[in-house]
């Protein structure tokens, strides 16, 4: 492929990334994360996203995926078994690593904001590796597979992450650590499995996939509304904290 090819896929990947990233940065006023830990996480969700695309799953997945419009148990196996399970996995883990050694993990909403900018930087380099190397068969025109990119697979991600991330949040209670780590887990994988399986069996439609890019992005958005959850245990901490002090 091109040089120039792959810019327009970055181009593609990189805006709706960075501009979901900006509007989930935005709730978290009362004590923003420094710049260079948000870069940070959404470095990590590169390099793991650069580790999926090295698995060896891309295998025979173009051909699979041309054959699965319209069979949902095909469209489910691609979606669950052969994207969902080893993307979430991998973005889990790496959360996982990242929060541990992050010291400004300190607040519930801190769970959906380094989860969206991983999965952003996760989405960015497996959805340009996704677009030029396995979806071919699908859509063989570049600026086809760049609208996809733009519409669908940034959008698909930003969903897993949410729900990843709003766990991970309520992870930070320790009487509830590995309940919510779990959930974090599995959720983001039915998340993913299930819109995947959607994509895949409703074809190559671009009435359906633009249509379904709307309701990815308002999907995200309304998981966005528990933010003010994580906000609200945020508030509740910082009053308990601050009674303690006084005591």
């Amino acid at each position: 492929m091109e040089p120039s090819a792959y810019i327009l896929l970055i181009i593609a990947a990189l805006v709706p990334a960075v501009l979901y990233m900006l509007y989930v940065i935005s709730f978290d006023r009362r004590q923003p994360e420094p710049a260079l830990a948000l870069i940070s996480s959404a470095i990590v969700g590169m390099v793991a996203g650069f580790a999926v695309t090295k698995m060896g799953l891309s295998q025979d997945l173009g051909s699979s995926m041309a054959t699965a419009a319209h069979d949902l148990k095909e469209s489910a196996v691609i979606g669950f078994l052969r994207l969902a399970v080893p993307a979430e996995i991998i973005k889990w883990v790496a959360l996982i690593i990242f929060l541990s050694l992050n010291r400004y993990f300190d607040e519930y909403v801190d769970g959906i904001v380094y989860s969206t900018c991983l999965a952003m930087g996760f989405a960015g380099v497996w959805g340009v590796w996704f677009c030029s190397d396995v979806i071919r068969p699908l859509l063989p025109s570049l600026m086809e597979q760049a609208i996809f990119l733009f519409l669908i697979l940034v959008p698909i991600h930003l969903a897993s992450g949410t729900m990843m991330g709003y766990f991970f949040g309520l992870a930070r209670d320790k009487k509830y650590k590995l309940l919510n780590s779990l959930k974090a887990l599995f959720l983001a994988i039915l998340v993913d499995g299930l819109l995947c399986t959607l994509v895949f069996f409703i074809g190559n439609s671009w009435t359906y996939y633009f249509i379904l890019g709307i309701l990815f992005s308002i999907l995200s958005m309304v998981f966005y509304t528990q933010i003010y959850h994580l906000l609200e245990k945020d508030v509740e901490e910082a009053k308990e904290n601050a009674r303690k002090n006084k005591e």
